[in-house]
């Protein structure tokens, strides 16, 4: 599974000097075909080619329309538009040339709860939604349905993990060994490492959440046993896949067959036959094939996640929530994604100490735009908290 990364953004650290009233002026003028009139620092292009910032801006345009007023200060801003709002960032460097230009994902306005409610039923076929505030349902829909969540479901990895560790048989700082049958594809980074690299079990979970690494997801499958897990997720008909078997079916059409095909019993089997060879990254780029996928139904994973919020891993990676600075005590979070499927789901504690479970899931035959479903995700937790 891709790790779900929305960076509708580019963000380039240089020193910085104070710019009065030019942040948004310049603001102002990336956002109204007036990027010619703004001069930026030559690292910025040598990590962002000028036609790719001129393509990033024209779908900003048009997402959100003319702007109409930009508020903030400093470094961090908030554009507005008559239908979205959309936070940035913008310093210069010493010569006032543009050094860190970010955007975050377009957020439609949304007057009150309803209103966020019908943003999300747009964004693909079958939507899900989810949100509590200290245990209590805000707003449902097909909560206790079982969708595609791609990478979230890692959540019931770290939860049969700690299941074991709080039981004294295993440590965070426990060492493993990387072997050959974990290695997964991306995305994460370990399966980069070389065969019997030394990972510590802290580690691989770190990895798991904060990257959504598929090699360490498997690695820790394999430590924990896929019943384990399976069971944790409620998953315990023969259906449950590490990474590295999901792969390997997906870019294999007559072994998925035969997978489909098969007896719950005999399915693991054929999973493991599938996955003794790696295919290739572009040989797994295809829609979503209906079956092979994690199905979780977003009760489950609010419920999984909750004792597990306070870990700090699960809190190294806030995703799409980091867009609502200073709202929020406590982010954890997890998400996942393959084409066709879009799972969001966090966990937060406000400044009053309330604790929130917000989730989506999105399936759909097509590509699922995440900028779109991220956006409409922040008006929904907007909504929520019944702030503007």
């Amino acid at each position: 599974m891709r790790f779900l990364a929305v960076l509708f953004a580019f963000l380039f650290p240089a020193a910085t000097v104070s710019a009065g009233d030019e942040e948004e002026r310049t603001l102002r003028a990336l956002l109204s075909r007036g990027e010619q009139e703004v001069a930026m620092a030559p690292a910025f292009f040598d990590s962002v080619p000028p036609e790719t910032l001129s393509q990033v801006l024209d779908g900003l345009r048009d997402a959100i329309g003319p702007v109409a007023r930009v508020d903030g200060k400093g470094r961090d801003y908030v554009i507005q538009s008559d239908t979205h709002r959309m936070p940035a960032r913008i310093a210069f460097d010493a010569e006032g040339r543009v050094s860190t230009l970010w955007f975050g994902a377009p957020e439609p306005r949304v007057t009150d709860l309803a209103s966020a409610e019908a943003v999300l039923r747009e964004l693909g076929r079958d939507v899900a939604w989810l949100a509590t505030r200290d245990g209590v349902v805000i707003s449902e829909h097909r909560a206790s349905e079982p969708l595609a969540v791609g990478s979230a479901f890692k959540i019931g990895v770290l939860a049969a993990l700690v299941d074991e560790i709080e039981a004294g048989r295993r440590d965070w700082a426990e060492v493993v060994r990387l072997e050959e049958r974990h290695r997964s594809l991306p995305s994460g980074r370990m399966q980069d490492y070389p065969e019997g690299a030394p990972v510590t079990l802290h580690s691989a979970g770190l990895a798991m959440i904060a990257e959504s690494d598929n090699t360490a997801t498997d690695l820790l499958i394999d430590l924990l046993g896929s019943d384990t897990v399976a069971q944790k997720l409620g998953l315990a008909d023969g259906t449950f896949l590490t990474t590295r078997q999901f792969f390997a079916l997906k870019a294999d059409a007559a072994r998925r067959a035969e997978w489909f095909d098969a007896a719950p019993a005999d399915k693991p089997a054929i999973a493991a036959r599938a996955a003794k060879t790696l295919p290739a990254l572009e040989e797994v780029n295809d829609p979503h094939a209906q079956g092979l996928e994690w199905y979780l139904p977003l009760d489950r994973l609010c419920a999984l996640g909750a004792p597990l919020a306070s870990l700090p891993l699960m809190q190294v990676n806030p995703g799409p929530v980091a867009d609502q600075p200073g709202r929020w005590r406590n982010i954890a979070f997890k998400g996942g994604s393959e084409t066709g499927v879009l799972n969001l789901t966090t966990w937060l504690t406000d400044a009053e100490g309330r604790k929130y479970c917000v989730a989506l899931s999105v399936n759909d035959p097509g590509a699922i735009p995440d900028t779109t479903a991220v956006g409409a995700f922040g008006a929904f937790l907007r909504s929520l908290h019944g702030r503007s």
